[in-house]
């Protein structure tokens, strides 16, 4: 219990941070039209763009991937980055997505909780590990310190700061 109101209070202090240094940015230039989305998740097929460095276990980046699922004006392309040492499930979890036939599909079941309860199933496959490297080295080139964060249309948002979010793509629908 203690350690998880530890995880929430971190998390907080984050999102928080972000807020009071403003983390919105635009893409550096570097980066702008450059980030790799072959090996992403894509999920959805709207006019904005959403880059998602997302952790299976994280309560932030489930509450944004609900908002998210609702939407039908968004592109998804999520990176599974799981944050092991105050998530220790998720790994494993990010593996059984990539692994999955249908991964958007099983991201969203993992995102909805369906895993929570019961261990997802082994997959050891050598590409996927690549993929999950891949993933972290992408998350680190960009700056992506904690989950969810994203990029919108070129514009950075750390956290699911739903009114940033609809202030780059407009309201839900």
């Amino acid at each position: 219990m203690y350690r998880k109101f530890v995880v929430y209070i971190f998390a907080a202090a984050i999102v928080l941070l972000s807020a009071l240094t403003g983390a919105e940015q635009p893409v550096k230039p570097q980066h702008s039209g450059t980030i790799p989305t072959d090996n992403a998740i894509r999920i959805g097929m709207g006019k904005n763009t959403v880059i998602e460095f997302e952790d299976p276990d994280c309560p932030f980046s489930r509450r944004l991937s609900a908002y998210m699922s609702k939407r039908q004006d968004v592109t998804r392309y999520v990176f599974l980055t799981p944050s092991v040492q105050i998530h220790p499930d998720a790994m494993d979890k990010a593996r059984f997505i990539l692994c999955s036939k249908n991964s958007p599909q099983a991201f969203i079941d993992v995102m909805n909780g369906r895993y929570d309860k019961e261990k997802t199933p082994v997959c050891k496959d050598e590409q996927i590990e690549k993929t999950l490297k891949e993933h972290k080295e992408l998350g680190v080139k960009l700056g992506a310190s904690a989950t969810p964060y994203l990029i919108i249309n070129g514009t950075y948002v750390l956290g699911a700061d739903f009114e940033k979010i609809e202030g780059i793509i407009g309201p839900a629908r």
